[in-house]
């Protein structure tokens, strides 16, 4: 199949199941419904929150790209958020996370403390964690062609720089994203997780993900965050039922007093 075909051909599960829903009327009352059917999950960042009318749906795909670091926050605390029980804004006791690591950033110190700050057993929000590590764009075609769809029971799927490791724009790396975005279809298709991925930006571009059309086209929901001197931007590019916004939150100008953490080891969370 000619490369254009499978650009035009990549679209997420939630689009073509939503063609079911074209051939039948419903009324924007029963529309509501279906989207206030599962709680927002809070991300963790009250500025994303916002920009989001209050965080996560479940039945949305989200990219977010630009800054590294604050991308890979964003899915560690949402890691950690989702364990919370229904009632508090998670998803309910026992839910297991994928976590496909892109970025070599997954920190179980940080997960531990935030887990702590929420009330919850940092033993137990790890061992709910699944972890694949990716350090080279080949292991990342296979990660999530071949193995993410194998597991069981997963209601998120977290993706940290799907497209850190790309390797130059040939045209048999376009053909490996597509593969790895069908290996992403394959779990939508078997448990319907929230899935959260983050990107790069493109080196040559002030406003696109390191994936270009084929990697926006995917995702239903395109975030864009970078962080300035003075303030981290959010911009909301694309979203199904929010208007384009942009929402700034400035950093403080002087720094805070961090607690020193050269003797403290993750023990002290268990």
């Amino acid at each position: 199949m000619h490369l254009y075909q499978k650009i035009v051909g990549v679209s997420s599960f939630y689009f073509e199941e939503s063609l079911l829903h074209m051939m039948t009327f419903d009324s924007g009352l029963k529309v509501l419904k279906r989207n206030n059917h599962f709680p927002l999950i809070s991300s963790g960042d009250t500025t994303l929150d916002e920009l989001l009318s209050g965080g996560f749906h479940r039945d949305l795909v989200y990219l977010l790209y630009g800054d590294k670091k604050l991308t890979t926050n964003i899915l560690l605390t949402t890691a950690v958020i989702v364990q919370k029980a229904s009632c508090n804004g998670g998803l309910g006791e026992g839910i297991r996370t994928a976590f496909i690591d892109g970025n070599n950033r997954f920190n179980p110190y940080n997960v531990s403390k935030f887990a702590v700050s929420q009330d919850l057993s940092p033993r137990k929000v790890l061992e709910r964690i699944l972890i694949s590590r990716a350090f080279t764009w080949d292991q990342m075609v296979e990660i999530l062609e071949n193995r993410l769809s194998t597991l069981e029971d997963v209601k998120v799927v977290l993706i940290s720089g799907i497209t850190t490791l790309f390797e130059g724009y040939e045209k048999q790396t376009f053909e490996d994203l597509l593969r790895t975005i069908d290996g992403i279809k394959q779990i939508l298709w078997k448990t319907k997780p929230l899935i959260i991925i983050t990107a790069p930006l493109h080196e040559y571009s002030l406003f696109r993900p390191k994936g270009g059309k084929i990697l926006s086209h995917f995702g239903n929901v395109l975030v864009m965050i970078n962080d300035d001197e003075r303030y981290v931007e959010y911009t909301l590019i694309q979203h199904p039922y929010l208007p384009e916004n942009v929402l700034k939150k400035w950093n403080p100008r002087t720094s805070k007093k961090k607690v020193p953490l050269k003797n403290t080891t993750l023990d002290m969370w268990f």
